[in-house]
């Protein structure tokens, strides 16, 4: 167990503030055509729409190392390789100078379950928390579901996500930016899904023996799911060191808003096509907004 939470300590931990600016910055859904696209001769990062509004606000770190953006910053900033002018496009697991891993699996263990719930000729917009340097999500953008809105909690991580997807595939990303996952700068029903591998889990384990605050954060994200995702969208969620805190946020989001189905409770699943459940290294909860 302590390995489990070891490794998702170190995965992605996708809660926290816009940096340096004092504007909010929020995706409007039917206004897709007004986009500011990537371009990274004037920003490092993907921006929308850029609003005035004031209510995204830093929110209290819990006091906890797994907590702090400085922590995390630290993290993926280890990450992160000077090849100078090197081509790095022979190397298996960096990418634009960046060391990579998946957390929990890779996409070709994840595939058939996502693909049989976010089938891609629906065009699915899905959202990413914490992506970080996960290889999973490129692989997942390189198999056909390019619609990707991403964040992380921590600068750092927005940089490895940058340096890992590369310019020609950032060109088509929908957007990406730090963001906090409790008071997300995205408008209400904007996704068929989310993809959370171990974002919630480290959330909740920012609490540290503080189990109130873990039990707060996590429910604030939660509902922020809830409120992002489009009826009859999806949350799907890899986890593994907080099964139970995870499941028991949806359940009591249910029970302030009764907007949740569950559709795949952790137990043993086969898909039509005969993939099996048992060969992720963790559970995947999986529930369907319905109203």
């Amino acid at each position: 167990m302590a390995a489990i939470i070891l490794i998702v300590l170190q995965a992605t931990f996708s809660y926290g503030w816009l940096s340096n600016s004092n504007l909010s910055v929020r995706i409007r859904c039917s206004n897709r055509a007004n986009n500011i696209r990537y371009e990274q001769k004037i920003r490092p990062l993907i921006f929308m729409e850029i609003s005035s509004s004031t209510s995204q606000q830093s929110l209290e770190e819990p006091d906890n190392q797994f907590g702090r953006m400085t922590y995390w910053d630290e993290s993926y900033r280890e990450s992160l390789v000077d090849y100078g002018d090197n081509d790095n496009s022979t190397l298996d697991d960096q990418s634009e100078g960046t060391t990579t891993f998946s957390w929990y699996c890779g996409w070709e263990d994840l595939a058939p379950f996502i693909i049989e719930l976010v089938p891609l000729d629906s065009s699915p917009s899905i959202l990413i928390p914490g992506i970080g340097n996960d290889a999973c999500i490129r692989d997942m953008f390189d198999a056909g579901y390019t619609n990707l809105t991403m964040f992380d909690y921590a600068p750092e991580g927005v940089e490895c996500a940058k340096r890992m997807f590369g310019d020609k595939r950032l060109q088509l990303i929908e957007d990406l930016r730090v963001a906090d996952a409790r008071d997300l700068p995205y408008d209400d029903d904007c996704y068929d899904a989310v993809l959370d591998k171990g974002t919630l889990d480290s959330i909740y384990l920012s609490g540290g023996k503080d189990k109130q605050t873990a039990r707060k954060h996590l429910d604030m994200a939660v509902d922020e799911l809830a409120r992002v995702v489009k009826v009859r969208g999806i949350v799907f969620s890899v986890t593994a060191a907080c099964v139970d805190a995870v499941q028991q946020s949806f359940d009591d989001c249910n029970e302030r808003n009764e907007c949740w189905e569950q559709i795949r409770d952790g137990t043993l699943y086969i898909t039509d096509d005969g993939f099996t459940s048992n060969n992720v290294d963790a559970t995947m909860l999986v529930w369907r907004r319905i109203k």
